[in-house]
Order: C-alpha cells, then sequence, then structure tokens
C-alpha cells in the first residue's frame, strides 16, 4: 500500500531569478511526484513570518548545523546561544523570501516529504553532494553567507515533516488551488496489479 504524502516546496527568489524554476521542477516530475499546486507569487510579510515559525526546535536545529560547521573548518562561531543565532536567521530569512517572486509547489507521492528532502539535498548547498539540486546548482557556504551577513542562498525549501507540511501547504495554499487528478504513472507506480500478465 503506497503511503501516498503531500509536501509543499519554494523556489526561493535566488532559483527564480536564475532561471533555475524548469530545472528544479523536472528533478520532482521525472522521479514520477505528481504537482497538485503550483503558483508564482511575491510573499507577504505575514505568510512568511508565519512559514518561518520560531519554535525552540528550530532555533536549536539551525544553530547546531551552522556551530558545527566552523568547528569543521576550525572557526570560532560568532553566537552564543540558539535564540539569538535563531531570531537572526528567521529575520533573514524573511526579508530574502520578501526580497522576489517565489514558486510554490505542492508535490504528492510515497513519502515524498523525505523523499523531496533526499532530492534537494542538505541545507549548505557547499555540503550538498552532487546530484542533489542544491549540490548542482549552488555552491553558497555558511561561512561565506555569514561573512556577507545574509541567508544562504540555497535555491529551495521543503517541508521537513509531514506535520510540516500540513501547516505549510496551508499558509501558501487554499484547498480549492489542490487538484485532484489521475497521474499517468498512478498505476505504473501505485496499482500492485499493473505488470501481472493479463490474462
Amino acid at each position: 500500500m503506497a503511503n501516498l504524502e503531500q509536501t509543499l516546496v519554494l523556489v526561493k527568489p535566488d532559483g527564480v531569478s536564475r532561471g533555475l524554476v524548469g530545472e528544479i521542477i523536472t528533478r520532482f516530475e521525472r522521479i514520477g511526484l505528481k504537482i497538485t499546486a503550483m503558483k508564482m507569487i511575491l510573499p507577504k510579510h505575514g505568510d512568511v513570518d508565519r512559514h518561518y515559525e520560531l519554535t525552540e526546535e528550530w532555533m536549536q536545529g539551525v544553530y547546531e548545523k551552522a556551530k558545527k560547521k566552523y568547528a569543521d573548518l576550525g572557526q570560532k562561531f560568532p553566537y552564543s546561544d540558539h535564540k539569538s543565532y535563531g531570531e537572526s536567521i528567521k529575520t533573514g530569512l524573511v526579508e530574502f523570501l520578501k526580497s522576489g517572486p517565489i514558486v510554490a509547489i505542492v508535490l504528492e507521492g510515497e513519502q515524498s516529504v523525505a523523499l523531496v528532502r533526499k532530492l534537494v539535498g542538505a541545507t549548505e548547498p557547499m555540503s550538498a553532494p552532487p546530484g542533489t539540486i542544491r549540490g548542482d546548482f549552488s555552491l553558497d557556504s555558511y561561512a561565506l553567507s555569514n561573512a556577507q551577513n545574509r541567508p544562504l542562498r540555497n535555491l529551495i525549501h521543503a517541508s521537513g515533516t509531514v506535520e510540516e507540511a500540513k501547516k505549510e501547504v496551508a499558509i501558501w495554499f487554499t484547498d480549492a488551488e489542490l487538484h485532484h487528478y489521475e497521474h499517468v504513472l498512478g498505476s505504473a507506480l501505485y496499482n500492485s496489479s499493473f505488470f501481472l500478465p493479463k490474462k
């Protein structure tokens, strides 16, 4: 039985301005994910603010990732705690996402949240392996972005969990904007008897 999920992807202003929208969408469609909603928008502050919810878990996560990267490079991390770093990162992310048009996409498929995260690659493009979207199309790093006092230009946002995806989809799309239709790969991917001999 297929575990079909929906997940949210945002192609950020750097991905849009670099003309990578088609390349990014192709990666998702080629593997068999179904687009159930898509639109280009200039984000409003309230939507972006709700999207980057400042939770303890999120702040701790971004803090630990960045701190480890600095330690690996033998550099001193400039923030003393996760809250100050988290607040700084959120401010930058909100302003960055509002800086130009984005393309918001809802994808559906078998374990789509984890699959999309795998295709997107590590948060820091410099650490993302070749073959991932960030690894193939960006070389940005924590060191460079912090030196320039700006957020990472990592092209894309992808929901981290099924619960996060549900919340984020509701921020960017109404129910009427989510489309239900037969995908041509539906039978080939999810129908267990599709490739059995015909009687």
